[in-house]
């Protein structure tokens, strides 16, 4: 419940502080598991892109969001659930498995942290998908966030990871799948 009044605040303050042009979002499933791997701008990135999503995203937030305790308990309100950066989160890293496991979606920022370009992405994403099977769906978010400036997201075709049943998971492969959605991400950004 918290999370649909939520939704519709931010909607309307999204649509009255930004000019949004949103396409593709007919390619995020409608059901089952999926990652949507998106580059990382803003703190809003995440407010921004479950707005316009039909399905309800879980996320990571970094942990550091979550130590004023008010404004922890309403993060996990509305499904974020927190990940040190810094270390390998194996907490983090079993919610995540058990969200995708239950059918539900994870909106993931496979950088870390904000940047302008789209470099750097670890391959949480892909080691999450290949041992899921869940889909990776690439977004790209461009603009500046700036007050009525234009803003741009564009969805793209999910990353099916049927290829890779069976394959045991190696490094090699982790970064066969990250190159392909850091090419697809930053295509998306610029497009």
């Amino acid at each position: 419940m918290l999370y649909k009044v939520a939704k519709v605040i931010a909607w309307i303050l999204v649509k009255i502080l930004f000019r949004f042009k949103v396409t593709g979002m007919e390619n995020i499933p409608k059901t089952g598991a999926f990652l949507l791997c998106a580059n990382h701008l803003s703190l809003l990135d995440p407010i921004v892109l479950a707005v316009f999503m039909k399905r309800q995203p879980r996320f990571m937030a970094k942990k550091e969001l979550f130590k004023f305790r008010p404004f922890g308990s309403l993060l996990r309100a509305l499904g974020a659930f927190p990940v040190d950066r810094k270390a390998a989160d194996m907490t983090a890293f079993r919610t995540a498995m058990s969200v995708l496991k239950s059918g539900d979606g994870l909106l993931i920022f496979s950088q870390g942290t904000r940047m302008k370009e789209f470099e750097n992405a670890k391959g949480g994403v892909a080691l999450f998908a290949l041992k899921s099977g869940a889909q990776i769906v690439p977004a790209g978010i461009r603009g500046d966030y700036r007050l009525f400036s234009r803003m741009h997201i564009h969805v793209g075709k999910p990353i099916c990871m049927e290829e890779h049943q069976g394959k045991k998971i190696k490094t090699e492969l982790i970064e066969e799948v990250m190159a392909d959605v850091v090419s697809r991400v930053s295509a998306l950004c610029k497009s």
